[in-house]
């Protein structure tokens, strides 16, 4: 009997680890783009339930992107659950009412309880935020664009001490960014939440010109590719360690592609860890490692990547990028 209990307890953690995969959970959201540019929004909202079942962490983004698509179909229904979710996750009630899709759950019947309970919604996001830890990442941000602004924009003269300057910071800051991320995790939305959103006075501008998909926290990610810009060791358990961040969800695909694009050199060898393609990939199967590459983390492929950059393009011309289903 203990031995089967203990068989039910490992087949349930499985489980649960099975279900919190965020590179399917990525490989999804690039389905739902395809979704949505064929317009199958039918398919898109049953990929769309399989997220809310199975992630107890969702993207501040992705919960709108989610709500844009119901929406966009009159469900007024997943609209209500997916708007409880946005509050949830941190997204202001400012931002619903900018976006000119979501604007519209405002005015749904079905909504009006969700709207009342915004406080008590809005709660669970702040309770799930590490201040603290916040905080830290903000003292090493600042402390981090003093050092770059001096090597920007200080006195050409000053440059060679600036650069020296800037260069001895990095490796301080990579000690310590190390060990926070090897402590807490990788310290992106899911810990530390999207403070910088809630100022609609900051944050507003920005938002209605390039549209949803810039709901995410760089601060990390920024740092990380100062210190991976002067001399540095390739350190492979490091990556690993990103690696499981990103597998867990506290580090979207895209910032571990970067991140690593930065630490790795632009050489051959280096093929078989690179997202993008580069000048000296000059193997005939290169297109084809890179895109093996995208996918085992989880991005889309170069083409759709390329595809949907100039769709966002093209909408920020038009000044569409706050009225479109934002894309991946």
């Amino acid at each position: 009997m203990k031995r089967l209990k203990i068989w039910i307890l490992l087949l349930f953690w499985t489980s649960q680890l099975f279900g919190q995969d965020y590179i399917k959970y990525h490989r999804t959201f690039n389905r739902i783009d395809e979704d949505v540019l064929s317009q199958n929004y039918s398919v898109a909202i049953e990929r769309l339930d399989s997220i809310y079942s199975n992630y107890d962490f969702i993207y501040a983004k992705h919960c709108i992107k989610a709500l844009q698509i119901c929406i966009t179909t009159n469900d007024s229904i997943n609209a209500d659950k997916w708007l409880a979710k946005c509050f949830k996750q941190g997204i202001p009630l400012w931002i619903i009412r900018t976006n000119d899709i979501t604007n519209k759950s405002l005015t749904y019947l079905t909504t009006q309880k969700t709207l009342n309970n915004f406080d008590s919604l809005y709660s669970i996001y702040q309770s799930s935020v590490d201040t603290n830890l916040r905080e830290k990442i903000d003292s090493l941000l600042t402390i981090d664009q003093k050092y770059t602004r001096k090597v920007n924009d200080g006195f050409v003269l000053f440059k060679p001490i600036y650069w020296l300057q800037w260069g001895i910071n990095n490796k301080r800051q990579f000690k310590l960014l190390k060990q926070i991320i090897e402590t807490y995790g990788y310290p992106e939305e899911r810990l530390i939440g999207l403070s910088f959103i809630q100022d609609s006075v900051a944050f507003a501008k920005h938002f209605t010109f390039w549209g949803p998909s810039e709901l995410r926290d760089s601060r990390v990610q920024i740092m990380l590719q100062h210190c991976y810009s002067t001399w540095h060791k390739i350190d492979f358990d490091f990556k690993n360690t990103l690696y499981k961040n990103l597998c867990n969800g506290n580090m979207p695909a895209f910032q571990y592609a970067l991140i690593i694009a930065f630490m790795l050199p632009d050489k051959q060898k280096y093929i078989n860890n690179k997202f993008w393609l580069r000048d000296e990939c000059c193997k005939e199967n290169c297109n084809e490692i890179i895109n093996r590459n995208r996918y085992s983390i989880g991005l889309n492929t170069s083409e759709q990547e390329k595809i949907n950059t100039l769709i966002e393009r093209e909408r920020r011309k038009n000044k569409k990028a706050n009225s479109e289903i934002m894309l991946e």
